[in-house]
């Protein structure tokens, strides 16, 4: 019998989506900002409860020789993230756009630890 897959969030990665919130609301307004990205964490929790070793490991990241985090591309965004098998966890790290440095970022959230 397999194990039901949880999701769960760091500090970072919550900080991460109200950083995109912020971004999005002066061009969206922030009811439809906040509508878009709560599309998008369901539609992230749904492939990653079923499929959580699908997306590769993040190669940005991994230059940096972070090597525990996978990067899964939605719509506008990435999402890095770590997969637990033996606990059956995803514990989402970070909500980047597309075009957000991952460097910086992950040096700004102190990711390199």
């Amino acid at each position: 019998m397999s194990k039901t897959i949880k999701v769960s969030y760091t500090t970072t990665a919550e900080e991460s989506l109200v950083s995109q919130l912020h971004h999005l609301a002066p061009y969206h307004g922030t009811q439809l900002a906040q509508a878009r990205l709560v599309e998008l964490i369901k539609s992230a929790e749904k492939r990653l409860k079923h499929h959580p070793m699908a997306a590769p490991i993040c190669q940005q990241a991994a230059l940096l020789g972070i090597n525990h985090y996978r990067e899964l591309h939605l719509e506008d965004y990435r999402i890095l993230y770590q997969y637990d098998e033996v606990e059956a966890l995803v514990v989402v790290a970070l909500i980047l756009r597309q075009r957000q440095s991952i460097e910086e970022q992950l040096i700004n959230y102190c990711l390199m630890r």
